[in-house]
């Protein structure tokens, strides 16, 4: 039996597939491990990808998919495979370091209670382009994950259970009924949720800066913006779910932006329009400058980033509906129009 089982959930990462085997097979440990890889019904190489390697150093085991299901739904087929004592979710575009499955046995080997889980930290990798939006969303922004204003072997709560890097004991994942919610169609706030149900069984989640992922996946704002639409679509449902969390996932701030700025200021029937044209507007001038740093660039990331992500929240929470359109076209001005002008003032 392994030692730890590493689940992998694939979806056309052909082409980066191939290294991030093979970085595992580079792991320095002694005991023995197994990745379940689970190809989500990829429409690239992927299967073929997997069913050639032959790894050397560790077991690989194939399951495929007929129609894509989503993130949730594959790492649950790969919890019903798991036989070892510890469980590690990893992603198809992180390719570890040589001693990352070391490090989090070795973690796990320092915290035994049953119910420590280990985050190791994802970084860019060395021989990658970085622009300023990969930057800001690693960095200041912290839109992707949180790791800039985290402390090493500091604990951290649910909303931090990044399953591109992350350990637990089996027997406490599977002490809940209910593993991922399938209702959770993109890869966002599905492993959120899951840790949330989890905290409630005393889901203590621990950082560990060493153990290193470096995460293959560029971006620039048009891919991020749209990332992070997806994101408040399923933050909207999570909220649903658990409308306690409303405040923790979406900030009073911004909760009261909506409601009181928003949703309660009287909306005109004019210039309905001004939102999509704001948007291409916006996102247009700042991948301009994604190669080229300037003072208000951090600041106009965040203010936009936000903005879509709020917008994918109206949207979950209120369907595509007249009045979920005329509050983000409020929302639209109010947001996006400051940084329009800005703009047009640099030119």
């Amino acid at each position: 039996m392994s030692d730890i089982s590493l689940i992998m959930p694939c979806y056309n990462r052909a082409y980066d597939l191939k290294n991030v085997l093979e970085s595992y097979d580079k792991q320095v440990l002694d005991e023995n491990f197994e990745i379940i890889a689970i190809d989500d019904c990829s429409s690239d190489d992927t299967l073929r990808v997997l069913t050639s390697y032959k790894p050397k150093r560790y077991s690989l085991r194939i399951e495929t998919f007929t129609e894509n299901q989503g993130p949730a739904f594959a790492r649950n087929r790969g919890i019903k495979l798991v036989e070892s004592p510890v469980v590690m979710f990893v992603g198809d575009d992180i390719l570890p370091d040589q001693f990352l499955v070391k490090g989090h046995l070795a973690a796990h080997r320092r915290y035994p209670e049953k119910n420590i889980a280990v985050l190791g930290r994802v970084i860019w990798p060395p021989d990658m382009p970085i622009n300023t939006l990969m930057k800001h969303i690693d960095g200041i922004g912290a839109q992707q994950f949180s790791y800039y204003y985290f402390q090493d072997e500091q604990e951290y709560d649910f909303r931090h259970f990044y399953t591109a890097n992350i350990s637990l004991k089996s027997d406490f994942l599977k002490s809940i009924e209910k593993k991922f919610d399938t209702e959770f169609t993109y890869a966002a706030f599905e492993d959120v949720e899951l840790a949330y149900r989890l905290s409630k069984n005393n889901l203590k989640i621990l950082y560990q800066s060493i153990l290193i992922g470096y995460h293959y996946h560029y971006h620039n704002i048009w891919t991020f913006s749209e990332r992070q639409y997806k994101a408040g679509l399923m933050a909207s449902l999570l909220i649903k779910k658990h409308p306690e969390l409303t405040f923790r996932i979406i900030g009073l701030h911004w909760y009261k932006l909506i409601i009181n700025h928003l949703l309660l200021k009287p909306i005109s029937n004019k210039n309905n329009d001004i939102r999509p044209t704001l948007e291409i507007e916006i996102l247009q001038r700042l991948s301009e400058f994604e190669w080229t740093p300037y003072p208000s660039q951090e600041n106009h990331y965040l203010q936009t980033l936000n903005y879509f992500f709020y917008k994918g929240f109206i949207f979950g929470r209120l369907g595509e509906t007249p009045i979920a359109n005329k509050i983000c076209n409020n929302y639209a001005q109010k947001i996006l129009t400051p940084i329009h002008t800005q703009f047009k003032e640099k030119q």
